[in-house]
């Protein structure tokens, strides 16, 4: 019994360290959240239309795979963006429903041949498509390669300087484009900017225009909403003031193609997003060449998210294999002093804290429970359980206002104080729920497809309208 308290007693300590540290990184990236969204807040209010004119020739590459239930939607969306000068590019990466009978047949399209300039290899490309309705509309139909694979296919085809990322499953503003090019025309270094992605659930959806915003209904939506404010509005906009992003999410970012050429594209891994953006980092870093990845919190895409456990569960195991995957690969970097403020600063944090952190604190509950069971339980013991959580729901606090202050995309009262109070039930529940499957996908990382994830997706819009684009 002695060696079992004497155990209690020093995790706890170590468990006290380990929160005292993790509460003084969420601190700081707080308060740089902070500053930065009150400056963005200032580019929110002025015209983005002013900056057209010098605006830059985008490709937008979507890459699909049986993406039925929201294809169309999603490329009207695209097609209607404000922006001077884009193309958009789908990559059917052998779909095995109706995602290339629907695209053919609203938009109208026709077998085409195109020069492709192949920059890097895919999987064979079997037919191109245009459209008689929009001739910025492209249709590449390929054999399965996955989605790095899918995204490198239409890298080779396009023809501008710019390409834009984006998942078939999304809707982006109109003016989403104009934003997230934004830095790019300020700042002449940079060669990738990251956009705000939010959950879609529950929210009205009309012709590819996001029309009313709501909190959604199902809590496991409602979670995910919480966790997404967290992830974009406190830790990238933190990270990103010290040129340190590790993630430009999937669904929408922006970069320039020469950049990401000379990098080889994209890898075919499980996390091909965060990957990328670390081997920019690691090839710019070591060259010594200035470079700048930015992030725009104003230009935002809205996406559908899993609204079931059973896909819930599989996107986070997906993507804690993906982070995994992704240090293992770029080890080199953690801790070297030239990888500046990457490797000795957000490489650590997300190995210490996300990578790490899910089997620390499920090692937490365990010991909990034993000390529990036996009745041995100490007051402090209890009291540093209840202080981490009480630090993830001051993080989950901040980051709901910072979305209130700064963009009020939810301005019902209720529906912030319905926010207010599922980021306290998360802590107790849907948290713990995480950690589990963190906990499985980091014991078991190197099993499993590199594949593309299956979610079930519904239509965006419940009352399909004619093929007006």
């Amino acid at each position: 019994m002695m060696l079992i308290e004497n155990f209690i007693y020093y995790f706890s300590m170590f468990i006290l360290v380990y929160a005292i540290t993790v509460t003084v990184l969420y601190l700081i990236l707080i308060l740089v959240s902070w500053k930065r969204l009150r400056e963005f807040i200032e580019i929110i209010q002025t015209n983005i239309t002013s900056v057209s004119h010098y605006t830059k020739p985008i490709s937008i590459i979507v890459p699909a795979y049986n993406e039925e239930q929201t294809i169309v939607e999603s490329v009207r969306s695209f097609l209607q963006l404000d922006y001077p000068e884009f193309e958009v590019i789908v990559v059917n990466d052998g779909s095995t429903d109706e995602t290339m009978v629907k695209l053919i047949q609203f938009f109208d399209l026709y077998p085409v041949e195109l020069d492709s300039d192949i920059k890097i290899e895919t999987n064979l490309i079997k037919q191109a498509y245009k459209s008689h309705e929009n001739s910025d509309l492209i249709l590449l139909d390929k054999e399965n390669g996955g989605k790095a694979d899918a995204l490198n296919a239409g890298i080779n085809v396009s023809v501008y300087p710019f390409f834009c990322a984006i998942d078939a499953d999304c809707i982006i503003e109109k003016d989403a484009l104009l934003r997230i090019v934004s830095p790019f025309l300020k700042y002449e270094e940079t060669i990738a900017v990251g956009g705000m992605v939010r959950i879609a659930n529950g929210s009205t959806i009309k012709n590819g225009e996001i029309v009313q915003t709501k909190v959604p209904k199902k809590m496991i939506e409602r979670f995910q909403v919480i966790e997404y404010f967290r992830a974009f509005l406190t830790s990238r906009v933190g990270w990103q003031r010290f040129n340190a992003l590790m993630i430009i999410s999937g669904a929408f970012g922006l970069f320039k193609k020469s950049a990401v050429l000379e990098v080889g594209g994209f890898e075919r891994t499980i996390g091909e997003d965060m990957e990328l953006v670390l081997r920019l980092h690691e090839k710019f870093r070591q060259n010594g060449e200035p470079y700048r990845i930015d992030f725009a919190s104003d230009a935002v895409c809205w996406t559908q998210a899993p609204d079931s456990y059973k896909d819930l569960k599989g996107q986070r195991v997906r993507w804690h294999r993906g982070l995994f995957d992704s240090l293992n690969r770029h080890q080199k970097m953690m801790l070297n002093p030239k990888y500046g403020s990457v490797g000795l600063a957000s490489m650590p944090y997300f190995f210490l804290v996300e990578l790490l952190g899910p089997v620390i604190e499920m090692i937490g509950y365990i010991v909990m429970g034993v000390a529990i069971y036996l009745d041995i339980l100490s007051s402090y013991v209890g009291i540093i359980f209840l202080l981490t959580c009480l630090m993830g729901i001051l993080f989950s606090f901040s980051a709901i206002l910072f979305e209130e202050i700064s963009y009020k995309r939810y301005s019902n009262l209720k529906d912030i104080l319905l926010l207010f109070m599922v980021s306290i039930l998360e802590q107790f529940y849907y948290r713990p729920l995480t950690v589990w499957w963190r906990v499985k996908a980091f014991f078991n990382y190197r099993k499993g497809s590199k594949q593309w994830g299956t979610i079930e997706r519904k239509n965006f819009d419940p009352k399909p309208k004619n093929n007006e684009i």
